[in-house]
């Protein structure tokens, strides 16, 4: 529907959604949605509205204010909205606005892992944007759940990689430089020290940048490395599992069975007879 005052200029539609029993329980999906051409006297204020809010700035500024930090979003960045808890967010002079309000799928958990990672604000690059535009458009076509779920999906992914640039773009070289050398060197007992070293920075601080990209802490991902190695190994050759267990850098075959049945949920002797 179209929206006119209120802080809303000519132009400005939003539109509502309501999802699915399947879909509340298994999929993301949209509670509202819409495009906003703002003006000075835009402004909301809420005390609850339960769903995470993105709004994505298109030209412009919009301003959040929430747990008492304030936050101003100008072109080509978005603000994530906590709507579960009090907030507000207004527009100074002009803006336009690309928004959803979602729900589902654990996304609370996903803002409050992106929250502690980033900020309420984040740049963005154009795909988020499209994200938007999608959904509002499969909403007006009455497209299916699935295809919503899956835009907002991408949204949320988007979102979650940021946009790197500048220093940013140096840091993903690094992280890179750094995957390659673990890939290369899983076999090998490689410490943390090690790989930060490779990549000239302190453990610390390279610990903290290489789980923001991954989501893995590096000796997380070194573990991942070594037990996808193991599984390759288990499936296409006939070596011992003593012998697996040392060719992908366990000290032990006691340690190796351990960490793959925490990370499997069976042992190696019985991955190795599944079918594929």
């Amino acid at each position: 529907m179209e929206l006119i005052g209120n802080g809303l200029n000519k132009g400005s539609h939003m539109y509502f959604y309501t999802a699915s029993q399947t879909a509340k329980r298994l999929l993301y999906y949209p509670i509202a949605t819409g495009e906003f051409y703002c003006n000075s006297e835009y402004n909301v204020v809420r005390t609850r509205y339960d769903s995470v809010l993105v709004i994505f700035v298109l030209s412009g500024a919009i301003t959040l204010i929430q747990s008492g930090v304030e936050f101003t979003a100008n072109e080509g960045e978005l603000l994530l909205v906590d709507c579960y808890r009090e907030h507000r967010y207004f527009c100074t002079d002009s803006a336009h606005t690309l928004w959803v309000h979602f729900d589902g799928n654990n996304s609370r958990k996903w803002f409050d892992v992106i929250n502690s990672q980033h900020t309420q604000k984040i740049k963005c690059n154009r795909r988020a944007g499209e994200c938007i535009s999608n959904i509002i458009r499969f909403i007006k076509l009455n497209e299916s759940e699935y295809d919503i779920s899956n835009e907002l999906y991408s949204l949320i992914c988007t979102i979650s990689k940021g946009n790197a640039s500048g220093n940013e773009s140096a840091k993903t070289s690094e992280i890179d430089e750094a995957k390659v050398f673990i890939n290369s060197s899983f076999n090998k007992d490689i410490s943390v020290n090690e790989i930060a070293g490779k990549v000239h920075m302190s453990a610390s601080y390279f610990s903290k940048i290489f789980k923001e990209a991954t989501g893995f802490s590096p000796y997380d991902y070194l573990l991942a490395v070594r037990l996808d190695k193991a599984k390759e190994m288990l499936q296409r050759t006939d070596d011992s599992i003593q012998n697996i267990a040392y060719k992908t850098g366990f000290n032990s075959t006691s340690n190796f069975i351990y960490f793959f049945k925490n990370a499997t949920g069976i042992s190696p002797l019985k991955f190795r007879n599944i079918k594929f």
